[in-house]
């Protein structure tokens, strides 16, 4: 590896320890004066009612599961997973995860319109990894359309690839939002990570694809996810 690479690769763990770093901060600085407080209320009052210390024990135990959460999908993140390579049809996928999600989509009033190019043949992918990828960018969308809309997802097959579009009616993003948004620990949402779409072009990228992301304010969103059909180079 030359040196070129390795400070590449030092300068990307230095970006991402440092968000691990801000984004454990945030949760432990709320967990310590929710508990300074929580100790004066016991010391002044002791025999104080549930009624005001149950949500201050509620946020700590969100801010916990949040830390664990982040700690979690940064353990994803820095250790790329190995593939189990197998031979299936692609839509197979897609249609497994539609019946996943469709009850998250009615709960959110969102419409899942599926397209599929019946006339795709087998393609070589770890079925879990690529499961898990899709699943990211499909939640990503959901999260995109808090009020409803519409995520058309359709499968385009040629004779050395085989496409996955996700076109979502949400608000869209900018180009700076646009920019970023594979960036690990990047995130818009309140109380997001940042870590799933990042995860998402992990997984596409080791299958030897790629994932890009088209968008505007007022437009909605379009994710275009692209793999070979044989896997893998040297796999």
């Amino acid at each position: 590896m030359s040196d070129v690479q390795d400070e590449s690769r030092l300068s990307q763990w230095g970006a991402l320890a440092g968000g691990l770093a801000h984004e454990i901060k945030n949760p432990l600085s709320t967990m310590n004066i929710s508990l300074q407080l929580l100790e004066e209320d016991l010391r002044e009052r002791p025999q104080v009612g549930s009624a005001k210390l149950l949500p201050r024990v509620e946020l700590l135990t969100s801010e916990v599961q949040r830390l664990q959460r982040i700690v979690n999908d940064f353990l994803k993140l820095a250790k790329a997973p190995e593939l189990d390579l197998k031979e299936l049809d692609p839509n197979t996928l897609v249609e497994a995860i539609q019946a996943f999600v469709l009850p998250e989509f009615e709960r959110q009033s969102v419409a899942l319109a599926i397209q599929l190019d019946r006339a795709a043949g087998s393609i070589r992918v770890d079925p879990d990894l690529v499961r898990q990828a899709l699943l990211n960018i499909i939640r990503n969308a959901l999260q995109a359309m808090p009020d409803g809309g519409t995520l058309t997802v359709q499968t385009i097959a040629s004779d050395e690839v085989f496409r996955i579009e996700f076109i979502d009616t949400g608000a869209g993003m900018d180009a700076g939002v646009r920019a970023r948004v594979f960036d690990g620990f990047f995130s818009t949402r309140p109380g997001g990570t940042g870590i799933g779409l990042a995860i998402t072009r992990q997984i596409i990228q080791l299958h030897g694809g790629d994932v890009i992301c088209e968008s505007a304010p007022g437009l909605g969103s379009k994710f275009t996810v692209t793999l070979p059909i044989h896997g893998p180079e040297g796999a």
